[in-house]
């Protein structure tokens, strides 16, 4: 006889398998889950846990023999193979185009009624204030950079004329994104 170790009643295990734990499949699967949220809880930090290392430097808690070890993981600046990452002084990818490099790329419409459309976008890798940002839209910074401020929050640029290759200022205006919406529904904005 065994003892179930979810409702505590005793019960003959299968012959099979001598050492079960519980009587029924219902108790099986609130053990479980008791396990694996048991599990969890064990393995991850509590409210306001200090690590032991927290503004330490490298060499003061780990040993000469375990920083060799992970030296070779690191991302060094004199390893990379990207020369602006000597230029700007911080580690970027090996396809890291320099600041201000505007490209343009093709976006087919793969459902909708747009189907089989392509498109052509242009972004730059900085934003107004020149620091680098990934994927801009081009007529994003055009924008920012002639009002100086960034979009406000739940605001897109949109080509008055419809052609996106027309990146004048004079072009561009800031909507919202409900505008946006009934724009893309009916072609207008009432």
């Amino acid at each position: 006889m065994n003892k179930c170790v979810v409702c505590g009643e005793d019960f003959e295990p299968p012959k099979r398998n001598k050492n079960k734990k519980t009587c029924s499949d219902e108790c099986y699967r609130k053990y479980m889950k008791k396990l694996t949220s048991q599990g969890f809880l064990d393995n991850s930090f509590k409210k306001g846990h200090k690590t032991f290392n927290k503004g330490r430097a490298q060499k003061e808690w780990m040993s000469k023999e375990g920083m060799e070890k992970v030296s070779k993981t690191h991302i060094q600046n004199q390893d990379c193979k990207s020369i602006l990452s000597y230029i700007e002084g911080k580690y970027l990818p090996h396809n890291a185009y320099k600041k201000g490099t505007v490209k343009r790329r093709k976006h087919i419409h793969r459902t909708g009624k747009n189907k089989g459309k392509i498109e052509y976008e242009y972004y730059i890798n900085i934003d107004w204030k020149g620091n680098r940002k990934p994927n801009n839209l081009y007529k994003r910074f055009i924008w920012e950079y002639f009002h100086q401020q960034d979009i406000p929050k739940g605001y897109v640029v949109h080509c008055m004329d419809g052609d996106p290759d027309n990146l004048d200022i004079s072009n561009l205006e800031l909507i919202t994104r409900g505008q946006l919406a009934i724009l893309n529904r009916t072609g207008k904005l009432k």
